[in-house]
């Protein structure tokens, strides 16, 4: 295939010759993670920290939804680590 100034083009990939995925790609390497313990107890507190941002949103959407006021405990009277 050519362009308009007559220089040669590489071919468009279609439907059947298209790569995908990581076809023709080389593997990550270390794909294993190994994390010290302190490590992995700060990921842990960060996901608590987080599903309790996740939990309380959802709480108070329902709540929104319904007309209430939220139920459960405020960031004020949750224990700080």
């Amino acid at each position: 295939m050519r362009n308009d100034v007559e220089r040669n083009k590489p071919e468009r990939p279609s439907g059947s010759n298209r790569k995908t995925g990581t076809t023709g790609r080389k593997p990550p390497m270390g794909t294993a993670m190994h994390h010290t313990d302190a490590q992995k107890e700060t990921m842990q507190a960060g996901l608590r920290v987080l599903a309790r941002i996740i939990a309380r949103a959802h709480l108070n959407r329902q709540a929104e939804r319904r007309g209430a006021p939220a139920s459960g405990p405020s960031s004020d009277d949750e224990p700080r680590e």
